[in-house]
């Protein structure tokens, strides 16, 4: 019989409510840095109450298992760049030096200027940049980020073995692997020539304007956003009632802004859905009313409050936060989705065509590469994670019944899909493996001033939440 515990999930809720108590004490006025860190311990302690029990190893196998995936984790983040010890490739170049502000500048970071403050989703960086000052040393801080980050991953990892009921490592090698069919992509559109002849290329700028990243361009490219995503993802996955959803849905926005708006629909989804049975009736009245009544709690209502009054203000001053587009589809634009996730989803149609997550997996990735949010296409990129993330996992799940086995024409595409996918993330390691045999490692810092500041005038958490600085 399977041993369960909960001892796991609570180092998922520590791992993303620690940066959120960091962010109240050191960048926060005496009175909500006190107010919020009373709230966030009180609701942590029902939170830990009400853990759910999930999987646990409990023989020798599951252990070594485990110790496995650790390592691996530990090998893939090392392989990133995170923590300047390999390439690093050009998205590191701001992620460098707001982290390096972070540890040498005292809290709230001002820009050169004075003018404004560090104004960016920072969840990930704060434990790593406490050691960095502990220690005053950024190189210590850089060391601690290749830790935490593995951490992240291994943890993330873990959940998906435990909503599986073989515990194999090949769904970690899997997610390593998974991506779009962007070479297909490439050469439909390009003919090639930019990657036959070139495989340390970005594959994943195949199609003009769009992206939905390989979870290696992600680890790669925006791990301070993809790693607290995925695990917030599961955690929110994982529970079985609305006692903690908002509470746990609220350490998202300081972590990772953008796919914090791109879950809603799968967390209200959650939410109606963790009072029922099954799917009947999930949007009648009663149990709308229902779902409601039973998320009112107070770690959803005082610490989910404060967090997420506190987070948004002190977010919502980003210079480029306010500019807010609808794109207009092209119409060639089939085969961006037909390549990128058109072709899993189909797969799996068979075997998921009740499950109501294929249904918002497929809403969410039609919908949001037409939403504009600031001055790139970031929206598209980012808010899609958590929906990625989803569609992986209904997957993984997939290949774990017996009976697809059978099933040979699906099984055939499916794997020779995931292997042509496996092709973009092959990219992203071949890049750094040339690059860093050429002797370049950390990227030249190149911190602008749009996507990572607000302004000190008029700025709402200042004014009412933030620390004072003369």
């Amino acid at each position: 019989m399977e041993k369960k515990s909960g001892i796991l999930v609570w180092a998922g809720y520590f791992y993303i409510i620690l940066p959120i108590l960091i962010f109240f004490i050191g960048w926060c006025n005496s009175l909500t840095a006190v107010t919020g860190v009373i709230c966030i311990l009180i609701s942590s302690f029902f939170l830990y109450k009400n853990t759910p029990k999930i999987w646990f190893p409990s023989t020798k196998k599951e252990i070594i298992l485990l110790g496995s995936i650790f390592v691996i984790s530990l090998i893939w983040v090392y392989s990133s760049g995170i923590g300047a010890l390999v390439f690093q490739n050009f998205d590191h170049n701001c992620r460098n030096p707001i982290f390096e502000l972070m540890v040498n500048q005292n809290w709230p970071v001002e820009s050169s200027n004075r003018l404004a403050i560090l104004t960016y989703y920072i969840g990930f960086w704060l434990p790593p940049a406490v050691v960095g000052k502990i220690f005053h040393s950024t190189q210590i801080g850089y060391y601690a980020q290749v830790l935490w980050a593995s951490i992240g991953v291994f943890l993330f990892f873990y959940y998906v073995l435990a909503t599986l009921k073989k515990k194999t490592l090949w769904p970690v090698i899997l997610f390593i692997f998974f991506s779009g069919l962007d070479i297909i992509g490439e050469f439909l559109i390009h003919g090639g020539s930019r990657t036959f002849f070139n495989p340390v290329s970005h594959l994943e700028w195949w199609y003009p304007g769009m992206q939905f990243s390989s979870f290696t361009t992600q680890l790669y490219w925006v791990f301070n956003q993809a790693i607290p995503a995925w695990i917030i993802t599961m955690l929110i996955y994982l529970q079985r009632n609305n006692k903690n959803m908002i509470f746990i849905y609220s350490c998202m926005f300081l972590h990772s802004t953008l796919p914090a708006i791109g879950i809603l629909p799968f967390l209200a989804y959650c939410g109606l859905k963790n009072n029922l049975p099954d799917n009947h009736g999930i949007l009648s009245l009663k149990n709308i009313l229902n779902s409601i009544k039973t998320a009112l709690t107070f770690e959803n209502i005082a610490g989910g409050g404060i967090i997420t009054i506190v987070t948004y203000l002190y977010l919502s001053n980003n210079v480029a936060g306010g500019n807010f587009a609808l794109r207009i589809p092209n119409p060639t634009v089939w085969i961006f989705y037909l390549l990128e996730a058109g072709i899993f989803v189909l797969c799996i149609w068979k075997y998921n065509k009740k499950n109501v997550i294929l249904y918002l997996i497929t809403i969410m990735l039609l919908i949001y590469p037409f939403i504009r949010i600031g001055f790139s296409n970031d929206f598209c990129m980012r808010a899609t994670i958590p929906a990625l993330v989803l569609l992986y996992l209904l997957v993984v799940q997939t290949f774990d019944r017996g009976d697809i086995q059978k099933d040979k024409p699906i099984l055939v595409i499916m794997i020779a899909s995931l292997l042509i996918g496996a092709v973009t993330p092959l990219h992203e390691m071949t890049r750094t493996i040339v690059r860093t045999a050429s002797g370049i490692t950390k990227v030249k810092p190149d911190l602008g001033f749009d996507n990572f500041f607000g302004w000190k005038e008029d700025n709402s958490f200042l004014k009412y939440f933030g620390k004072k600085k003369d």
